[in-house]
């Protein structure tokens, strides 16, 4: 077994594990195991509009495809931007919001 294969099975039973990190989140209309995290460091409000980031990791052989910047992203009913996708297997999507 290849580094690369050790890493990928444990994308799944460690990091992406619903008993140590992940939690169900539908994504586009479809439930996907991933973590969703808020970004407080990058949450600010400007003239009334507040802006919230958030980060979504979630396997890219679950998800199907890699996120593209600009790309609308709809998760747990709330709307998002794609402002960047980092990693191969592993996918971390940093995400925006813009909510008044």
């Amino acid at each position: 077994m290849s580094f690369k294969d050790v890493l990928a099975a444990d994308i799944g039973k460690v990091f992406l594990n619903v008993d140590e990190f992940a939690e169900h989140h539908a994504i586009d209309g479809e439930v996907f195991l991933c973590v969703l995290d808020e970004d407080k460091s990058s949450n600010n409000k400007v003239d009334g509009v507040y802006n919230m980031r958030r980060r979504l990791f979630i396997s890219k052989s679950s998800l199907g495809y890699r996120p593209e910047p600009e790309q609308k992203m709809e998760i747990d009913d709330d709307y998002y931007y794609v402002l960047d996708c980092i990693g191969n297997d592993m996918l971390e999507v940093v995400l925006e919001a813009r909510q008044t």
